[in-house]
């Protein structure tokens, strides 16, 4: 049954992506009905070009409705969608590593001038998770750490510096991600925290950024069987949303979804049967980032989910109205195209790489080998492990697992070779191996043969933990007997995997800046600041 009262207005409880990075590419029928669109990196050619593009979907004409959000995900870090056009800031965990809640509202600040300028007014950041389960395949370095304070500062900072540029902020992904050791983007999650256990760490951030005005909260595709017996996503969870958030967190803001295409969802609900279910949940913006074509029935689906199927007229015109106060109050966040010049500035990328300089951190250096001291007569052997290590959030056409042990892709090799540049710079000659992230066969051995006519190494890690090939070539070069700083690039678990005696710095990231600043370290030009954000179990380095 679908009540004529609301049918025309459901299209704006829906956020979706779609192709094409030209004005002509907007699909001006959906942008008319729906609350806004989410971009990719599939979108996104230059900055000019971006402009463009949110000019043409704030030209669509929406009658009397709020304008357009338009709306990304733009963490900092390994998730940027502006990568290559706009200035990437640390990740959360190196902000966390670098432990200045100033310094994250700074970067975060920075982040929303840049939006603004573009023509996007809600990002979809920060991430609130808190990552306590080290072998996490999607959080890792997303979250500012493991200490629910500390996460929840700098959620609040983070909001704080998209606030004061006039962009929306979401928190996410409530209740959290942090303990999942499945990667919610393959399948659904099961995280057996307990009442006490979410209310003491997780809830925590997410509760931070309620008392911060955070304007929307992004579910969890995750089933919490301590909230719900039922083995469903938090997601489609009224005792989740409703209850925990809206009733005892006092949450007053938009309830986004995650993406309802990935596969925690799409595995067991139709994209119409999903869509009735957030919304009689108490979500209020549901998700498709991918399948434009299916919006429209999903749109038409949803007032099946008024009457008989338990949301009263009520319930919709209330979700209705958030999304629209949200919409009408980001619309003061576009700037004018002058403002384009701030996107991806000098300024802009100094300030950028003096923050990923604060965050470099020596997990340990039992043999004081930093700074690295090398003359003119010697060789550094620089070994990077890169590759397909990418998450599916971090590629937004990738909803299935990425491949093992592909090649180093151009991009990566730019950016891990950003080490080796570095450290070119110094007195010692410089050889560099970019080596897949499961070395074996004859990189193993290439590896090996370079590393003997070397006088010291520097090895560069990329999630260890998950890859036991390059624990296993570390810990063959270390009984080498040279001088060996290995280089956890990703994230900072890595050192619980490598040799007890071995010098291991963590940079929270792999790209430019974050390479830069840690050969910078490595070769005493700065000092190391950072402070690890999470904890490590690491065993005591054996006698010498």
């Amino acid at each position: 049954m679908t009540d004529p009262a609301v049918d025309g207005d459901l299209g704006g409880l829906i956020l979706f992506g779609f192709e094409g990075t030209r004005p002509q590419d907007v699909p001006v029928e959906l942008v008319a009905r729906a609350a806004g669109v989410i971009l990719f990196r599939r979108n996104i050619e230059s900055a000019e070009q971006l402009r463009a593009l949110t000019e043409a979907i704030r030209a669509v004409p929406r009658q009397d409705r709020h304008p357009a959000v338009i709306t990304l995900d733009q963490e900092g870090g390994s998730v940027s969608r502006l990568a290559g056009i706009g200035t990437t800031i640390p990740s959360a965990m190196a902000l966390g590593a670098a432990g200045d809640d100033k310094l994250t509202q700074a970067m975060y600040e920075l982040t929303g001038d840049e939006l603004a300028a573009l023509g996007i007014n809600l990002n979809l950041a920060p991430v609130a998770d808190v990552n306590s389960e080290p072998a996490n395949p999607v959080i890792g370095t997303r979250s500012f750490g493991d200490d629910p304070a500390l996460v929840s500062r700098h959620v609040r900072a983070a909001i704080a510096g998209l606030h004061a540029a006039g962009i929306g902020a979401t928190a996410k992904h409530f209740p959290g991600y942090g303990g999942s050791q499945v990667d919610a983007h393959l399948e659904l999650p099961t995280i057996p925290r307990s009442h006490a256990e979410l209310r003491a760490a997780d809830l925590v951030p997410f509760a931070g950024a309620i008392a911060q005005g955070v304007d929307c909260v992004m579910t969890a595709h995750a089933h919490y069987p301590a909230l719900d017996s039922e083995p469903k996503p938090t997601t489609l969870s009224a005792v989740a949303l409703e209850g925990l958030l809206r009733g005892e967190l006092g949450f007053t803001g938009v309830i986004v979804t995650d993406c309802m295409e990935m596969q925690a969802i799409a595995a067991g609900y139709e994209p119409a049967m999903s869509a009735q279910a957030a919304l009689h949940a108490g979500a209020d913006l549901l998700l498709f980032s991918h399948t434009t074509s299916a919006v429209p029935a999903v749109i038409d689906a949803l007032g099946g989910a008024v009457g008989n199927h338990g949301c009263s007229k009520e319930r919709i015109h209330a979700s209705l109205a958030r999304v629209d106060a949200l919409g009408r109050r980001l619309a003061k966040a576009f700037k004018e195209s002058e403002r384009l010049a701030c996107v991806g500035s000098a300024a802009h990328q100094q300030a950028a790489l003096e923050a990923t300089r604060r965050a470099v951190t020596i997990v340990r250096d039992p043999l004081g080998l930093v700074p690295l001291s090398l003359g003119s007569d010697e060789r550094l052997l620089v070994v990077v492990f890169a590759g397909s290590a990418a998450t599916a959030v971090e590629d937004s056409a990738v909803l299935s697992a990425p491949a093992h042990g592909a090649p180093a892709g151009p991009a990566r090799v730019r950016q891990a070779t950003a080490i080796g540049q570095a450290l070119a710079a110094g007195p010692a000659r410089v050889q560099e191996q970019v080596r897949t992230l499961d070395p074996a066969g004859h990189e193993y051995k290439q590896i090996l043969l370079a590393a003997g006519t070397a006088s010291a190494i520097v090895i560069v890690t990329s999630r260890a933990a998950h890859h036991p090939l390059q624990a296993r070539a570390v810990a063959d070069l270390q009984l080498l007997g040279k001088r060996v700083v290995a280089v956890a690039a990703r994230e900072p678990y890595d050192a619980t995997v490598l040799p007890a005696d071995m010098t291991v710095l963590a940079s929270f990231g792999e790209g430019a800046h974050a390479m830069r600043a840690v050969a910078e370290v490595i070769s005493g030009t700065i000092q190391a600041r950072g402070t690890v954000p999470v904890h490590l179990t690491l065993s005591a380095a054996p006698a010498r």
